[in-house]
C-alpha cells in the first residue's frame, strides 16, 4: 500500500506554508510551481497580524517562525502598527491603533516571506518547478488500489495523491474545474501597484508621518493605500552606516502604494496603451495635498516600477456547494469532490489594499478561535490531513472518510 499523498498546486504563500505544515506533520507533500525556480520574482507587501502568527506557528518549526519574525518592519519602534484614514488633505481622520478592538501588524515584503516559507520545502526536495497545471481528473481505482485524484500538466506529465489542494492564486484553473466559480473580475476599478527601495535618503524626503504605520485614504471612488517596510538592521554593529534617525536594512527596506480608481477615470482599454502611468495617477490625485504628489513621486528616478492590473474578488461559497454541485452534476465526478481543497486566493480573492479588511477578518478568526477553542485554519487543515494518512497507513484506506476544508 502506497503512502498517502498530496499534491499542492501552487508555491505561493498559501501553497508553500500548507506544505510545511504537512511535512513538518509527516505528510508525503509536494509542491507543483507554474514558475521555473531562477525566475527572479517581484513582490509588494503583506502584513501578519496575531492570528497569521499563530497559524504560521502551528505549521512551522521554531527556527523557521524565527527567522520570519527577524524580516518584520518596524515603525517608530515597533513592529506592529495599524493604519491611519486620511483625507485628501493628509489630515487624520481616524487612526485605527487606538481603537483597543482592531489587530495590529507587522509588515514584510511578500517575496521575502515566499522565499522564507518554501526555502524548507525545497530542501526537503518537495517542489517541482515549470509545472503548469492543465486537469485533474478522479479515479476510481488508483495506483494504491483506491479512489485518488490524478493532477495531469500541461507537458503532459501526471501526478497521483489522495488530495489535491489548490494554492493556485486568484486565477485558479482547479477552482473552475470543481465548479467553485466564486473568482470575478472587478470591472469597475483599476488599480496602480508600486514598489522601490526606501533608502534613507528617500526617506527622508517622504512625510514622516508614514514612519508611523500604513495610511489609508477613500474619496470618490478612489483609494490610496501607501506603507512602508522597514526590516530591522541585520548588521553587525560598524557593518553599515549608523543612523540616529534611522536604523532598518537600507538593502531590503521598501516602499509600496496602491491607487484604485473607477474604471471612467482611466481612459485606456489597454495598460500598455498609458503612456505615462505616474503622471495618470498624479493627475487622479492633482487636488490632494503636495504630501501625496510626493508619495506618488517617490522612485521617479527609477525603472518603471508601476504595474497596472484588473483586480480579481470572490464570493462566499455556500457550506453545501459541493454537494449541490454533485447533485446536479452526477455524470461529472470532479464536480464538487472532497479530495480536491481549495486554499488562499484560490478562493477567496484578496485586494492589494488587503491589510484593512484581513485585520478585521484576522481578528473574528481570532476571536473564534478563542471562543471555541480551536486551532487556525491551517494548522486543522495539517491536523485532518495527518488524520486522514494515518487511518489509511493503518490499513483502513477504504474506510477513511475525507471531508474537504476550504480556507482562505
Amino acid at each position: 500500500m502506497g503512502n498517502f499523498r498530496v499534491c499542492i498546486v501552487g508555491g505561493g504563500l498559501a501553497g508553500s506554508l500548507l506544505a510545511n505544515g504537512l511535512i513538518n506533520n509527516g505528510v508525503d507533500t509536494m509542491v507543483f510551481e507554474r514558475d521555473e525556480e531562477t525566475l527572479k520574482r517581484e513582490g509588494y507587501q503583506i502584513r501578519l497580524g496575531d492570528p497569521a502568527l499563530t497559524g504560521l506557528a502551528s505549521c512551522l518549526t521554531d527556527s523557521q517562525l524565527e527567522s520570519i519574525v527577524k524580516k518584520l518592519g518596524r515603525y517608530s519602534g515597533s513592529s506592529k502598527t495599524a493604519p491611519s484614514i486620511c483625507n485628501t488633505k493628509f489630515q487624520t481622520i481616524l487612526d485605527l491603533s487606538a481603537l483597543p478592538t482592531y489587530s495590529k501588524s507587522s509588515a514584510i515584503n511578500r517575496v521575502v516571506l515566499r522565499d522564507l516559507l518554501l526555502g524548507p520545502v525545497i530542501a526537503e526536495g518537495r517542489v517541482k518547478f515549470g509545472k503548469h497545471f492543465s486537469h485533474y481528473e478522479i479515479i476510481e481505482d488508483g495506483p494504491s488500489g483506491n479512489e485518488s485524484v490524478k493532477v495531469n500538466f500541461t507537458d503532459g506529465s501526471s501526478e497521483y495523491c489522495d488530495i489535491l489542494v489548490a494554492a493556485d492564486g486568484s486565477g485558479s484553473k482547479i477552482n473552475k474545474q470543481i465548479g467553485a466559480k466564486n473568482l470575478v473580475d472587478m470591472k469597475s476599478h483599476v488599480s496602480f501597484l508600486s514598489k522601490g527601495n526606501a533608502t534613507k535618503e528617500r526617506l527622508r524626503q517622504l512625510p514622516p508621518r508614514l514612519l508611523n504605520g500604513p495610511i489609508l485614504v477613500f474619496k470618490n471612488g478612489i483609494s490610496l493605500y501607501y506603507a512602508l517596510y522597514l526590516p530591522a538592521s541585520q548588521q553587525k554593529d560598524g557593518d553599515q552606516d549608523q543612523d540616529d534617525d534611522f536604523d532598518f536594512d537600507e538593502n531590503q527596506a521598501s516602499f509600496y502604494w496602491s491607487l484604485s480608481v473607477p474604471r471612467e477615470l482611466c481612459p485606456f482599454d489597454n495598460p500598455s496603451d498609458i503612456p505615462d502611468r505616474r503622471q495618470v495617477c498624479l493627475d487622479i490625485v492633482r487636488d490632494w495635498a503636495p504630501e501625496y504628489h510626493v508619495m506618488l513621486s517617490a522612485g521617479a528616478g527609477d525603472e518603471d516600477n508601476i504595474t497596472v492590473t484588473r483586480l480579481r474578488a470572490s464570493t462566499k461559497l455556500s457550506k453545501d456547494w459541493r454537494r449541490r454541485l454533485q447533485a446536479h452534476n452526477g455524470n461529472v465526478r470532479e464536480e464538487g469532490h472532497p479530495r480536491v481543497w481549495l486554499v488562499g486566493d484560490a478562493v477567496h480573492a484578496m485586494q492589494p489594499t488587503r491589510q484593512v479588511g484581513s485585520r478585521a477578518t484576522s481578528k473574528n478568526l481570532l476571536t473564534r478561535h478563542k471562543r471555541n477553542g480551536r486551532e487556525p485554519s491551517y494548522a486543522r487543515h495539517c491536523r485532518h490531513v495527518a488524520t486522514i494518512a494515518r487511518a489509511e497507513k493503518g490499513g483502513r484506506s477504504g474506510s477513511a472518510t475525507v471531508y474537504s476544508r476550504d480556507r482562505d
